[in-house]
């Protein structure tokens, strides 16, 4: 049996990256997972890979920034399964991150504050009652070692910041009911950081150089499988943390 065994998992941003990652990792950890993303297609695909190595998922397209979508996730999760016992809430907008903040557009302002911090605490508040039905649950949420050298990145490092607050606010608050509420720094090989990578010539060298393990992580191996672990009974006994899964480049202190 898999440390998941049993469990039903929610993950956003679940058709590539580091969403797909924790999607592939949970679901061989034994999990029932519900993608949600905004392409139907590249769903089904994540849909597919799960299903064909004996694993459960259901496709459901979305977008985490529309409530009315996303209550009709939830009310389809637990009419399917019955119960919700773990969301990892990793999408974001594709918009670029990598902008100056005297430069960025309202409109990219407003895109990723609603498409990250607004987005995950409405999910969170929206499952809490799920998994206090189910005794309590795990909620990963997405942050970024940008927070720490926000310099160009200083619109997204400030709704990753914010995501970290909510997430450590709501640890300690519904820790009583069996919730527990972790934050991850994922440095994964994603079509996100190939569009950063792709701003300019050598930068993805550059980035691999600055990282001790030499690398960018695999998002099932590197990124999925710490996400399982904290989504399972295993790490019971943590939470209000932040884990950096960067190979060594983000130190937390």
């Amino acid at each position: 049996m898999g440390k998941l065994e049993g469990k039903v998992a929610v993950v956003t941003g679940a058709s590539q990256g580091s969403g797909y990652g924790a999607s592939r990792a949970m679901a061989r950890e034994g999990a029932s997972v519900v993608l949600v993303s905004r392409t139907r297609e590249k769903l089904e695909a994540v849909a597919r890979e799960i299903e064909d190595v004996g694993g459960v998922a259901l496709a459901h397209p979305a977008d985490v920034t529309d409530r009315a979508a996303m209550a009709a996730m939830i009310e389809a999760t637990a009419v399917r399964f019955g119960r919700i016992d773990v969301l990892v809430n990793a999408a974001q907008s594709p918009v670029i991150r990598t902008a100056p903040i005297a430069d960025i557009s309202d409109e990219d302002v407003r895109e990723l504050w609603e498409s990250g911090a607004v987005a995950t605490l409405a999910l969170m508040r929206a499952v809490r009652p799920r998994m206090i039905a189910a005794g309590g649950g795990s909620i990963i949420n997405f942050g970024s070692g940008a927070v720490h050298n926000p310099a160009q990145y200083g619109v997204y490092a400030g709704v990753k910041a914010a995501i970290q607050a909510i997430s450590r606010a709501a640890a300690i608050e519904w820790a009583k009911e069996g919730i527990r509420v972790n934050v991850v720094f994922p440095m994964s090989e994603s079509p996100a950081a190939d569009a950063d990578f792709a701003l300019g010539e050598g930068r993805a060298e550059q980035v691999a150089k600055g990282i001790p393990l030499g690398r960018m992580g695999d998002p099932i191996e590197d990124i999925g499988q710490p996400i399982a672990f904290l989504a399972s009974d295993e790490s019971r006994f943590i939470t209000g943390t932040t884990v950096a899964l960067t190979g060594g480049l983000t130190y937390l202190r």
